[in-house]
């Protein structure tokens, strides 16, 4: 199948909204569920050395996306880095589980939301289920709230990324505005001295231990700039790949420097061992500042703004990957189709709404599995990505170089990939550590993978054998 020659993605993103896609993706909703795990480790000390050390390696680990970027600077980001790379079955598969990865979140901010909701009206919850899912009741407040919530979004990126990405730009600005009102409430009205002992484990592990334990998750909680590097097709008249790498390596840093400000705000209104107990150790916390619950009604409200930036952007990025991946001819051509009015993918933007009903339909039982086999997908994607780079520097050498490449030569892409590799092996050990036999979550990845792979063998066999499209 000859895939036609692809209209064109409208361009008009600029710095501002590779930052807002990079950063709202990175800081969703869980600083303000997980906190008492960030800080039982190591303390609170530890936590921000955790989270400041990483950015040692994923600032530079953006840089080299950036590169990449300059490099392939088509929608799709890694489907078709290592498409580039290593030819089209291995793209397909590293593009087949990326989609799994925004979809898969995309879903879970649905289900998530609908929580938050809950906490914040609790006259809402309590509502007799209609149905039992993976353990979990399905209430008609889960499905109205993350069925609507889906709607919305395909709606949204369906206009295009103009208003998809507008949209980002209001609500990320807004949460940094509203995040340093919070830092500063905190330190004000809190007492350093509750962050004593700042460096110490609260779990029954030694503080090195605990810190091990916090670069891991640092590494995981810093991820999520890559949905920036989706939209690059997208990039506005005189906006550079020098701007697309400043933002991405800015999105980092800012949320670095978040996750440690509120770590330490938290701290200082409670003592630290506080927060390592309660369903929402942050609102808790600031509850000491503001009494009768307008704290935690103000940071639950916060952290919805958040959970929304989060959700717009895996779509948006999802739905660049199927546009990728029906450009090349694994995917039906119909997906590879652009709104002439609008310039948006607006098919595939459809078919990652419904596929993010069908998660919202699994309810919060698949909350879990989402979030591990998410952690799985993208620190692998993200060593294979590093990976492609050193693949496509090794074959274009002599060429002319990118507009733009990541400093420090081959030894310090050396020493990002083997820390991508390090974490990527973590992420997918854990799962087996913690379950008896397979794990749920390998078995719905190799299904998957055996829904993707059918699905093309099923296109081959009744529109003939595509010819793939060279990257």
């Amino acid at each position: 199948m000859n895939v036609a020659a692809e209209p064109a993605l409208k361009r008009g993103v600029t710095g501002p909204g590779y930052f807002a896609l990079a950063f709202g993706t990175i800081v969703g909703s869980a600083w303000m569920v997980l906190m008492g795990e960030w800080v039982a480790p190591a303390g609170p000390g530890g936590a921000v050395l955790a989270f400041l050390g990483m950015t040692l390696l994923m600032v530079p680990v953006a840089a080299a996306y950036a590169e990449l970027v300059a490099r392939v600077p088509r929608a799709g980001a890694e489907f078709v880095f290592v498409e580039k790379a290593f030819g089209p079955w291995p793209g397909f598969v590293t593009g087949w589980y990326l989609t799994l990865y925004f979809v898969g979140i995309a879903a879970f901010e649905g289900l998530a939301l609908s929580w938050f909701l809950e906490n914040l009206a609790p006259s809402l919850s309590g509502q007799a289920p209609l149905y039992t899912l993976l353990g979990r009741p399905i209430t008609a407040m889960d499905l109205i709230v993350g069925l609507a919530g889906a709607v919305v979004m395909t709606i949204l990126n369906a206009s295009g990324a103009t208003i998809a990405v507008g949209f980002q730009k209001i609500v990320t600005f807004a949460f940094l505005t509203a995040s340093a009102v919070l830092v500063l409430l905190g330190f004000a009205q809190g007492d350093t001295g509750n962050w004593h002992p700042l460096f110490e484990s609260a779990q029954d592990r030694s503080f090195a231990g605990g810190m091990f334990v916090m670069l891991g998750v640092a590494g995981m909680w810093l991820s999520g700039f890559q949905t920036a590097a989706s939209a690059v097709e997208e990039r506005a008249p005189g906006t550079s790949f020098h701007t697309v790498a400043r933002a991405m390596m800015a999105a980092v840093a800012v949320a670095a420097l978040f996750y440690s400000l509120i770590i330490l705000a938290s701290a200082s209104l409670a003592p630290w061992r506080d927060l390592t107990s309660g369903a929402l150790p942050v609102a808790a916390a600031f509850d000491h500042a503001l009494a009768g619950g307008l704290a935690t009604k103000g940071i639950i409200l916060v952290a919805m703004a958040s959970l929304l930036k989060t959700w717009n952007a895996m779509h948006l990025s999802a739905t660049r990957v199927i546009l990728a991946q029906a450009r090349a001819g694994f995917l039906p051509a119909s997906l590879a189709h652009i709104d002439a009015r609008t310039g948006a993918p607006r098919r595939a933007a459809l078919l990652v709404g419904l596929w993010t009903c069908l998660g919202v339909l699994a309810g919060r039982g698949a909350i879990g599995p989402i979030i591990s086999m998410g952690t799985m997908c993208t620190t692998a994607i993200a060593a294979v990505a590093m990976l492609a780079l050193m693949r496509l520097r090794s074959r274009d050498k002599g060429a002319t170089p990118p507009a733009f490449v990541l400093a420090g030569g081959s030894p310090l892409l050396v020493a990002i990939s083997s820390g991508a590799a390090v974490v990527a092996s973590a992420a997918i050990a854990t799962p087996f550590g913690v379950s008896d036999g397979m794990p749920v979550e390998i078995w719905l990845m190799l299904g998957w993978l055996a829904l993707g792979g059918g699905m093309v063998m099923a296109q081959r066999l009744l529109m003939g054998a595509p010819t793939v499209q060279p990257a």
